[in-house]
């Protein structure tokens, strides 16, 4: 297996993580009454609290004598990605419904890919692009929901836009920071800011129900959570890393297909669950298939001219 392989397979373990995830934030919500913000508050912590312990016990880290540079980029990226485009996610879905949040924050790849040409050099061809529309539009098919179709821009229409690009962006600020520090130790600081940033809205935007009868259940189901993100950010970071910021996001879109995969087979092994299947299943199938396009597409091109290295990490 030659290493662009297996780093593009990284991207799709990423995404296979974070499937898993969202399966199980489905299952809390729906079977457990426990609301999405906890959830992703509470596996923020647990995620963050796993990786620094694991970069600790692994060693050799630097967890001083970092620039100013790169800690003001880990503070904003974090804030961007884990705490300001969760709480725009979250309004968003409230206001919308997830079908459209989901359709709109599709857009996400596409603001990675202007801003990893615009500022991490890397380059883009004909064949990248040819990928990206590909696998986009495989999203789009997936997500898209005839009954919740608009052409209607307000409010909560403008925040999933704008979480897309809060994601992007916070994307674009860590993969400096990763090129010069472990990708386990930026996870996991990056996942305690967000959810320190979080935890003050919790009172406001946690959810009203107290059914919650078996606490040790969402306990476990919290850490479970926890470990598939941090999972998923260290396997999609390392894959950034190794074959650039856009190829790595339009290969997570593969997320997309793979939910629905679990979706179906969770529900055929277990019913009770109340996991919501797709209501257009031959569209997601459909949507599937073009997402598996895309991804041939962005494993066969080029790779990317890797961003040069400008910053001393010594320097503050």
């Amino acid at each position: 297996m030659t290493d662009d392989l297996k780093y593009s397979l990284g991207a799709v373990l990423s995404a296979l993580f974070a499937a898993a995830g969202l399966i199980l934030t489905e299952i809390a919500v729906r079977s457990l009454s426990v609301s999405v913000v906890e959830i992703a508050v509470g596996s923020n912590y647990v995620a963050g609290t796993m990786l620094l312990g694991w970069s600790a016990m692994r060693g050799g880290h630097r967890w001083t004598g970092w620039g100013r540079a790169d800690w003001f980029r880990l503070v904003a990226g974090s804030v961007a990605t884990f705490a300001a485009g969760f709480l725009l996610l979250y309004a968003s879905i409230g206001l919308v419904g997830t079908s459209k949040t989901s359709l709109l924050g599709r857009l996400e790849t596409i603001f990675i890919v202007l801003l990893a040409v615009a500022f991490l050099k890397e380059r883009w061809t004909p064949r990248h692009w040819l990928a990206s529309m590909t696998a986009l539009a495989g999203a789009v098919i997936v997500n898209f929901d005839p009954t919740a179709w608009s052409l209607d821009f307000g409010w909560g229409e403008g925040m999933a836009v704008t979480s897309a690009l809060f994601f992007a962006a916070g994307i674009i600020t860590l993969k400096s920071v990763l090129n010069r520090h472990s990708g386990p130790l930026v996870t996991g600081y990056g996942l305690m800011i967000g959810a320190v940033v979080l935890t003050p809205f919790l009172p406001a935007l946690q959810g009203t129900a107290t059914d919650v009868s078996t606490p040790i259940v969402v306990l476990a189901l919290l850490c479970s959570r926890g470990i598939l993100l941090g999972l998923s950010w260290v396997t999609y970071n390392v894959a950034m890393q190794h074959i650039g910021a856009s190829r790595s996001s339009v290969l997570f879109l593969s997320i997309g297909f793979l939910s629905i995969l679990l979706q179906v087979t969770l529900d055929a092994l277990a019913p009770g669950l109340g996991l919501q299947l797709p209501a257009h299943l031959d569209m997601a199938i459909v949507g599937g298939a073009v997402i598996c396009a895309g991804m041939y597409f962005v494993s066969t091109a080029p790779d990317p001219v890797p961003e040069e290295n400008h910053d001393d990490p010594s320097r503050s």
